[in-house]
């Protein structure tokens, strides 16, 4: 028997044609009404299955016009369609003379359990001869037991595939489900149609919660437009996908950083389009990045004060060098070596910015020895008084127990003052500064709590004000370079990130406490060593005391090579100045035979201090150097340009530190 089928929709036609094919009947397939009507008039078909809605002509004109045709009128009718809405439709169907009125989708044995109903009624009604019916009746059984067995086949062949595709099912809910970043099925007006755990975890909702939300409920307001445009450009199939960064809200308000990564999932016959979103949470990576942002500015800040060192220094030599002249020079009762010493002690404070400048980048040539703190704490109290003003009351209580640690004193110094500078802007109506040092010792809970911290015995500086204090925001912040709450012109942000840099280098941490009207405290702890020989200063009469020697000055500065020529005269050393390199090496070959000791500066025109010195030991094996420079001591040693055997002076320096090093060089000589 030949079966028409007729159906404009591709995967329907090919899907009923093997289907009936493989019950061992004859198919032919038209695509609307039209072409059936004229396959039909060839050749008429024992059966006709038709869908409803097709372009020219529909199910319900095809049916009229086949029951209308006599020679066509006997051929059964069988309406197969997704479109039936209401009752009328059937009813309209059978009126026409349609033997059956099937809804898609139908089981497969139901499906066929029809089909053989309408064509065995055919066959009824036909009429076979007497004597061919029993032939007839052996014929159907046969058919129909083969029937059976390839429906029996055909169901098992199905029922394989629904499991498979159950498996399919389960395994994608699996990794819907345990996926390590959130996934999320989005409406296309921004709704949340279905979340994974992962995605209620990062923003902090319940997924019940979350799927009752939009994006736009979740997401920070200014960054609600940030992917509009890629959402419209998805619409229009001008992306198949796009990725942004942006900020979600976690359920208690703080922000979350996430990359989203969208595609269009489009429409199907039962499921509107809708956006897939993938979520990664990226607040770690986020962090990183600002942290690298902060070590990028502090670099660059160390850059731009080693930049300025050599000439600022050389600036100051002069300052500190001449200055010191005069004040050697001057009756001790002099009227004017107070306004003296105000220009010396402001030249050193100039002297300890730089110093602090490189210190905060870690570009500074720190000069750690050991140290008594609570001497130190004890001298710096009479300089924070002219800082902080009398309307501020300062408590130095220093600890019972001695505190030795390796430092830099004038850091330290500059760390206090730095923080007693910070306290006095925040009692703006008077207060309380207080500074306190006591012995303590870091444990693994103490590192714990804390987040930092190697274990051992510490010294402990505490600053406290009962000044205005700082809010959680403000103190996330409080060390970060250029970050200030004062006014334009009041602060440059960089007081409290020298302190930071400066006890960083000493191998010590800092922590800070703070709450809005309460107060700050500052808490610092310093690494103390068991034992140490504290350096006492030569006597000012043993560095006066005359030495016959001559010295090579070589420097391009014209003030230090004057300032150090006066010092050196003083103390009857004979000096010969050169301008640069070339220049020193020159005046060396002139007068090898007479000079003791070379003093150079690191970095000159020509050839630099390193390079003069590896010639004149050529010349001179047992020749001695004093090296000298404004640069930092990281520019020197990242150069190779410093052994650690060769004495080393950093400008700025005074004159007795210039004949305390010589004095060395020389006797080290002799």
């Amino acid at each position: 028997m030949k079966i028409l089928i007729v159906e404009d929709d591709d995967n329907s036609r090919v899907f009923l044609k093997r289907a009936l094919q493989s019950q061992g009947y004859e198919v032919e397939c038209a695509g609307n009404g039209v072409e059936a009507l004229e396959k039909a008039a060839l050749s008429a078909p024992g059966l006709i299955i038709s869908d409803i809605m097709m372009p020219r002509m529909d199910g319900f004109e095809l049916c009229r016009a086949i029951k209308l045709d006599e020679r066509l009128r006997a051929v059964p009718f069988v309406f197969y369609t997704a479109t039936f809405v209401e009752q009328r439709d059937e009813k309209l169907a059978m009126s026409l003379g349609a033997d059956r009125f099937l809804v898609k989708p139908m089981e497969p044995d139901e499906f066929f359990r029809v089909i053989g109903e309408v064509i065995d009624k055919r066959r009824q009604n036909d009429g076979p001869a007497t004597g061919q019916a029993t032939e007839a009746s052996a014929l159907d059984r046969m058919y129909a037991e083969t029937v059976a067995r390839k429906l029996e086949k055909k169901v098992g062949q199905l029922e394989e595939a629904l499991e498979t595709i159950r498996a399919s099912e389960e395994r994608f809910r699996t990794i819907f489900e345990q996926a390590a970043v959130g996934i999320a099925y989005v409406a296309l007006d921004g709704c949340f149609l279905r979340v994974n755990q992962r995605l209620a975890d990062i923003v902090g909702y319940a997924r019940d919660e979350l799927q009752e939300k939009s994006c736009r409920d979740i997401t920070c307001p200014d960054d609600i437009t940030t992917d509009l445009s890629c959402q419209r450009q998805l619409l229009e199939h001008s992306l198949r996908t796009y990725s942004v960064e942006k900020r979600y809200l976690h359920k208690d308000g703080h922000p979350v950083w996430v990359n989203l990564t969208v595609s269009l999932v489009a429409a199907s016959s039962t499921d509107p389009a809708c956006f897939i979103v993938v979520v990664e949470d990226i607040t770690r990576r986020k962090q990183l990045e600002k942290q690298l942002f902060h070590a990028q500015k502090m670099e660059a800040i160390g850059q731009l004060a080693s930049g300025i060192a050599h000439d600022f220094n050389n600036i100051l030599t002069g300052i500190i060098g001449f200055g010191t002249l005069i004040e050697l020079a001057m009756d001790k009762q002099d009227p004017q070596r107070k306004n003296l010493n105000h220009i010396l002690a402001g030249a050193e404070r100039a002297a300890n910015l730089t110093k602090s400048l490189l210190a905060f980048s870690r570009k500074q040539l720190s000069n750690p020895v050991p140290i008594d703190l609570n001497d130190t704490i004890t001298k710096i109290g009479k300089f924070i008084l002219p800082i902080i003003g009398e309307d501020i009351d300062l408590k130095i209580t220093v600890s019972n127990d001695e505190l030795k640690v390796r430092a830099d004193t004038g850091q330290v110094e500059q760390v206090l003052l730095n923080l007693a500078t910070n306290a006095r802007d925040a009692m703006v109506t008077g207060g309380l500064l207080t500074i306190e040092t006591e012995s303590v010792v870091l444990d693994a809970d103490f590192i714990k709590a804390h987040g930092f911290g190697v274990p051992g015995k510490y010294a402990r500086i505490s600053v406290s004000d009962s000044g205005c204090g700082m809010d959680e925001t403000t103190l996330k912040r409080v060390f970060e370079p250029f970050f200030t709450t004062k006014g334009v012109g009041k602060g440059t942000g960089l007081g409290l990130a020298m302190v930071y840099g400066i006890i960083k280098q000493h191998n010590g941490f800092i922590t800070v406490y703070s709450e809005p009207g309460v107060g700050t405290k500052f808490a610092i702890y310093l690494p103390m060593i068991k034992s140490a020989v504290m350096k006492e200063a030569g006597g000012e009469k043993e560095l006066l005391e005359k030495k016959t020697a001559t010295v090579l000055v070589a420097d391009d500065d014209p003030s230090v090579r004057e300032l150090s020529e006066k010092v050196l005269n003083m103390v009857g050393v004979k000096v010969i100045t050169a301008t640069d390199g070339n220049d020193a090496v020159q005046k060396f070959l002139a007068n090898k035979d007479s000079i003791d000791l070379v003093v150079l500066d690191m970095v000159m025109a020509k050839m630099n201090g390193k390079e003069v010195y590896e010639k004149v030991k050529e010349i001179r094996s047992d020749i001695q150097a004093v090296f000298i420079s404004g640069y930092a001591g990281d520019f020197i040693n990242s150069r190779g340009m410093l052994d650690k055997n060769l004495t080393f002076l950093e400008k700025p320096f005074n004159p007795r530190n210039l004949l305390k090093n010589v004095r060395e060089a020389l006797d080290k000589s002799s």
